[in-house]
């Protein structure tokens, strides 16, 4: 019985000696963080801020990838991209026009023998929409809008 306690009291000093040995020899490190270690995105479903830039060759829809936003090629979308502001005539030429835009640009004129068979004053013929007679006009403010 004796050797069976000096057994188990030296199993408990070795297991106390080794778990502090672990604890108190763990030191912070004392170099600053290497500038090739980059903070990883939370990939939990909760919200996240990033201050910086993110930068990502394309971002697929989390329900469907089929819909995506590709920066430097075509994308695909489900719905309607939205703007807050209207485009206007300063604006650089690939810029994608807001409706509100195209329509103070452009009117669809309808003309035939009973109807209208000019543009208004100031806007251009652009199209003809039908080979027939009678049919629609597309009439801009600039000669070649499009």
């Amino acid at each position: 019985m004796n050797k069976k306690k000096v057994l188990i009291f030296s199993i408990l000093i070795s297991a106390i000696f080794f778990t502090s040995y672990m604890v108190f020899g763990w030191s912070e490190p004392t170099t600053t963080m290497p500038s090739s270690y980059f903070i990883p995105l939370n990939t939990s479903a909760a919200a996240q801020i990033k201050s910086g830039t993110l930068t990502v060759p394309i971002l697929y829809d989390s329900s469907n990838q089929a819909y995506y936003v590709n920066p430097n090629g075509n994308s695909s979308i489900f719905g309607k991209i939205i703007s807050q502001t209207s485009t206007d005539s300063s604006d650089i030429g690939k810029t994608i026009a807001t409706k509100d835009y195209v329509d103070s640009v452009c009117q669809l004129v309808a003309f035939g023998a009973a109807t209208t068979t000019a543009c208004p004053a100031g806007y251009y013929v652009t199209e003809m929409l039908t080979s027939a007679q009678t049919g629609y006009m597309l009439c801009c403010k600039v000669s070649n809008p499009l």
